[in-house]
């Protein structure tokens, strides 16, 4: 029987570790129970206070501060009005817009025929995914940005 290079002490060793976890507020309660689960963790004392929001990636970015916005990471040229239009239809997407409602908030005029509010739309469909619909069009009524979760909206 050999004899071992070296042999582990008689006292305990006791280890104290800082992890700092990158995860969304409520994942947390998620990894915290997997620490436990290892049986090895005695307790875990997450500072309170210090949750800080991941940023959230979509496909489409809206950077505001500089009036960019990429699809896919690729940039988008827009005009002025079709990136105003965008961005208030991403920044309000659980409502239904009508035209007129739309021409009085983006072109803050309502003397602008309702189909123009058409043409921007179209045009925007166009520039970013012709082939997804971003913008959902609701018969007989307007406009609504498709799906919140597809776009991000940067200061």
């Amino acid at each position: 029987m050999a004899t071992p290079l070296f042999s582990a002490p008689e006292t305990a060793l006791t280890v104290h570790l800082t992890v700092h976890l990158t995860a969304d507020a409520d994942r947390l309660p998620d990894l915290f129970g997997a620490l436990r689960a290892l049986g090895t963790v005695e307790s875990i004392d997450p500072l309170p206070g210090v949750v800080v929001p991941l940023p959230r990636s979509a496909p489409l970015r809206l950077v505001v501060g500089s009036r960019k916005v990429f699809w896919r990471g690729r940039e988008v040229a827009l005009t002025r009005l079709e990136f105003d239009l965008l961005h208030y239809l991403v920044s309000r997407p659980a409502r239904v817009h009508r035209r007129r409602a739309l021409m009085a908030e983006v072109w803050h005029t309502t003397y602008v025929s309702e189909r123009t509010v058409d043409v921007h739309v179209r045009r925007l469909h166009g520039k970013i995914d012709a082939d997804r619909e971003l913008i959902r069009t609701v018969l007989g009524i307007g406009y609504q940005f498709a799906d919140p979760l597809l776009a991000v909206v940067e200061a």
